[in-house]
């Protein structure tokens, strides 16, 4: 039954949303909401169907079109289906639509960090195709000329060989408010904040200690804090079929429970009317800082920021410990055949690996695709007038020759934190089960710092719902 209403929603999906509409989840779906530029299909192209949870590769792979009117690319109808991933609509619509095949069959599909090794990996990989298989000829040398970071590599990687690459990277760091950082420290130079907020997660709970007798929240809530620690844990989830509690996760039971004690916190949950009020400035007490990736600046701190209150009052620093959140994987299906190939090929190319100053990861990060376009005027306004976002993207050698000066950030170098972010994030403790045990373990963690259950009893029902919801096995 629950197949079948997968299935019925990836078809909804294909009739409602193929003219281009659709959302972005936020954190791990970052990018804009709403619709990608619809424009007529010609009765005369074949259909490239375009899978993704936002309008960023939809939209890229238009402008490529734009850019490039000789490319093959321009031989198809870019047919885009787009849905939210909030609850995991757009993974539940995606795994049957990859089964079922046929002409409406996802040629190239996005997948998410939070069920990448999935797709790459795990129950669905074998519907990627390889890198090599789409014909990207000389991939190894290509990679480490792109000095792309390893652990995100090795997320796409299936037996030995790359499915996936991404675009953007998301190394984490602290995004925190100058004016109060001043207030309590008396300085707001992002070297002086790192040293208060870390290395670790005791120094961070110091600083938040600090932050409260100055009258402020640390974070906003417990989510912010989920977030970095069940991705800075050493272990996955599972060993063979065993679930494993990693000791920084275990930790969180405590540190959810001390920031929920002394009101470190100001609400909880996240993509929520609370969550971007503490980023305006305007939750009582104000909210000291978040932590993420870079899209959480350009994609939900900027849309939400106050003038007047928090905009260009957001500086970044480094996090206290090492950690990524989200993320796209680009991946073409392994039926693909002729001109089809051949186009998947040259968008994953150009999207992935071209670090070139046309390349799109170039025109990402300094927020320049959308310039002088026609099919996208909106957005080349935005060009013209300063205010396209700059994010981090997946190339060293890009990083290094684009600068992240953003006003959100008061013109601060974002780049100058992010860059070593990713170089220090890892991927060997994720698991295609992820989405699930991280979203239980959250909420046992909940209950008990909230009361309703003791630390013991919280953990106990963890494991009997890890055992009978996924077959792990448990001590």
């Amino acid at each position: 039954m629950k197949r079948l209403l997968a299935l019925m929603l990836a078809m909804l999906m294909v009739l409602g949303l193929a003219a281009g509409c659709g959302e972005k989840e936020g954190a791990s779906n970052e990018g804009d909401e709403g619709k990608t530029n619809e424009t007529p299909k010609d009765p005369n192209k074949k259909d490239l169907n375009v899978w993704s949870f936002n309008d960023e590769i939809p939209n890229a792979i238009k402008r490529y079109q734009e850019m490039y009117p000789d490319s093959v690319v321009n031989n198809f109808n870019i047919v885009a289906t787009i849905a939210t991933d909030h609850t995991g609509e757009y993974e539940a619509a995606i795994e049957p639509a990859l089964e079922a095949q046929g002409s409406n069959a996802p040629d190239l599909y996005a997948v998410e960090q939070a069920f990448v090794l999935k797709f790459t990996k795990g129950l669905y990989s074998s519907f990627a195709a390889t890198y090599e298989e789409l014909g990207i000829e000389n991939l190894s040398q290509k990679i480490k000329d792109a000095q792309l970071a390893q652990y995100a590599v090795d997320a796409g990687t299936r037996d030995g060989s790359v499915v996936g690459l991404r675009f953007q990277e998301t190394g984490s760091c602290v995004i925190y408010r100058r004016s109060i950082a001043e207030e309590v420290w008396g300085t707001s130079d992002p070297a002086e904040i790192a040293k208060k907020v870390g290395p670790g997660w005791d120094k961070f709970t110091e600083a938040a200690a600090e932050v409260k007798a100055k009258g402020y929240a640390m974070i906003h809530g417990d989510e912010d804090l989920w977030q970095a620690m069940r991705d800075s844990a050493t272990n996955g989830w599972v060993n063979g079929n065993k679930l494993v509690i990693d000791p920084v996760r275990d930790s969180y039971f405590d540190i959810s429970k001390t920031f929920y004690d002394n009101d470190y916190i100001v609400g909880d949950g996240a993509w929520n009317e609370s969550w971007y009020a503490a980023m305006g400035g305007t939750t009582t007490p104000p909210v000291f800082c978040f932590l993420g990736p870079a899209w959480l600046i350009n994609y939900t701190i900027n849309d939400n920021a106050l003038d007047g209150v928090s905009f260009g009052d957001w500086a970044v620093t480094t996090s206290p410990v090492a950690w990524a959140w989200g993320g796209t994987w680009v991946l073409g299906n392994n039926n693909l055949e002729g001109e089809k190939k051949e186009a998947v090929r040259e968008i994953i190319e150009w999207i992935t690996l071209d670090t070139s100053n046309t390349g799109f990861q170039y025109h990402f990060a300094n927020g320049t695709l959308f310039k002088d376009s026609k099919l996208f005027p909106d957005k080349a306004k935005q060009v013209t007038e300063g205010t396209a976002g700059k994010d981090a993207v997946a190339s060293k050698v890009v990083m290094e020759k684009s600068v992240g000066d953003i006003a959100v950030v008061d013109g601060q170098n974002i780049f100058e934190y992010f860059l070593p972010a990713g170089q220090n994030a890892r991927s060997s403790h994720w698991n295609e089960h992820d989405r699930a045990l991280n979203g239980e373990f959250q909420q046992q963690c909940r209950m008990y710092y909230t009361g309703e259950k003791t630390r013991e009893e919280a953990i106990a029902d963890f494991k009997t719902w890890a055992n009978d919801t996924l077959g792990l096995d448990i001590d």
